[in-house]
């Protein structure tokens, strides 16, 4: 029964006419209270994905098979929409598809991981990250692993054949789970020749690892039985950008059972800060964002939409941006300066290229700068489009 049922049946059988008008008065100044106040006393959840699966293990798969697919089932447990922005994974022999589509709370979808065979024999261990427009929870990590075998050849005349077995990784994904920008950091794996027969290595001069990656212990051959260790060090002074990044360390041999099989390398690079006392932060530079999200409304899809953003230095010393970037291509800046002076500012013009867009679109433009206290943080794009306009475009990002 509603409030103002309530009030009608108290005054029916209790109350007279005088006092029917102090309860509606009443009534109408609580429900004259400020949005944001009744926002403060019942907060929402926000868009909340739940996979209850996180890590799928294949077990042994065929080469034959090709292709391993599984689909990781997800829901929004939250109170608003929530959408996938983007799935990255630590190999080009997994390809993630997922739906763009916003998941209203309670729906429930899946995001399908498609895991290559050929060529890979041995064990795999290959991660999945999945970014999402939750600020509650923007990243979730997921992961695939088993081992690809070939079938041993069945012997009919009692002689017996070389075990051809495989090389075995202690580990198939190795994630530096933060890289800071002024150091190294190291983590080891170890390899095992688990077979009869030799195996000679391609040399890593030809494998074309970025500079900031140094490999140690990479053996140019090994023996049946051989165990070595190998020792991956990043230097996180030359890796590039700042967030998500990886590559691969391939093992290309002339061994039967695993002629070529790579390891995931992945890590989350980040700024370092030193401690820093209350006097030193509020004399650290500081970074203010007006509006931190411009919301557009409802918009016709196939046309551009234009808005300003002010960075402003509310510091004492210059405000460095490592770097100012869109989620999504269909965003286009014009960033007039990558330093500002303690109370300088300046005007970023963002273009939101609505084309193929429909439904609610939340896009987000990422900020990594110098300020200790937020060195990385977003602003918003948000709009609403209407489904019956949307415009079909081949060549544009989805």
């Amino acid at each position: 029964m509603s409030l103002s049922n309530s009030i009608h049946s108290i005054d029916v059988f209790f109350l007279n006419r005088s006092m029917k008008k102090i309860i509606s008065l009443l009534l109408i100044s609580c429900l004259s209270l400020p949005y944001i106040y009744v926002q403060a006393q019942n907060p929402t959840k926000g868009g909340l994905l739940n996979f209850p699966i996180e890590i799928h293990d294949f077990g042994k798969i065929e080469e034959s098979k090709k292709f391993a697919t599984y689909k990781f089932k997800y829901w929004n447990e939250g109170d608003v929409p929530v959408k996938i922005s983007r799935v990255e994974t630590s190999c080009g022999c997994t390809t993630p598809y997922w739906s763009t589509e916003e998941i209203k709370p309670g729906d429930t979808n899946y995001l399908e991981a498609r895991f290559e065979t050929t060529n890979r024999l041995g064990q795999f261990d290959k991660s999945i990250t999945v970014y999402t427009n939750s600020p509650q929870n923007p990243v979730f990590f997921l992961g695939i692993k088993g081992e690809v075998i070939k079938p041993i050849p069945q012997v009919t005349n009692g002689a017996s054949i070389p075990h051809l077995g495989s090389l075995v990784f202690s580990s198939m994904a190795i994630q530096f789970d933060t890289l800071w920008d002024n150091q190294n950091m190291t983590q080891s794996f170890r390899v095992t020749n688990n077979s009869d027969f030799s195996a000679k290595f391609q040399s890593l001069e030809s494998t074309n690892l970025p500079n900031y990656v140094s490999i140690t212990g990479y053996p140019e051959s090994m023996e049946p039985g051989e165990s070595v260790k190998i020792t991956v060090t990043l230097d996180g002074i030359e890796a590039p950008g700042y967030g998500f990044g990886g590559f691969e360390l391939p093992f290309i041999s002339n061994h039967p059972g695993s002629p070529y099989i790579s390891v995931g390398i992945s890590y989350s690079r980040k700024q370092y800060f030193p401690k820093m006392s209350k006097g030193q932060l509020r004399r650290a530079p500081r970074l203010s964002v007006e509006p931190a999200i411009h919301n557009f409304g409802k918009q016709r899809p196939g046309g551009f939409l234009k808005t300003k953003f002010i960075f402003k230095n509310k510091g004492k010393k210059p405000l460095e941006f490592k770097s100012i970037n869109p989620d999504c291509p269909c965003i286009r800046l014009t960033i007039p300066k990558m330093v500002l002076e303690p109370g300088d500012s300046m005007t970023i013009d963002a273009l939101f290229d609505t084309v193929t867009k429909n439904g609610t679109k939340s896009m987000g433009i990422r900020i990594v700068c110098n300020d200790p206290t937020n060195p990385e943080s977003y602003v918003w794009l948000k709009a609403d489009f209407d489904n019956k306009y949307n415009i079909e475009c081949a060549t544009c990002p989805k």
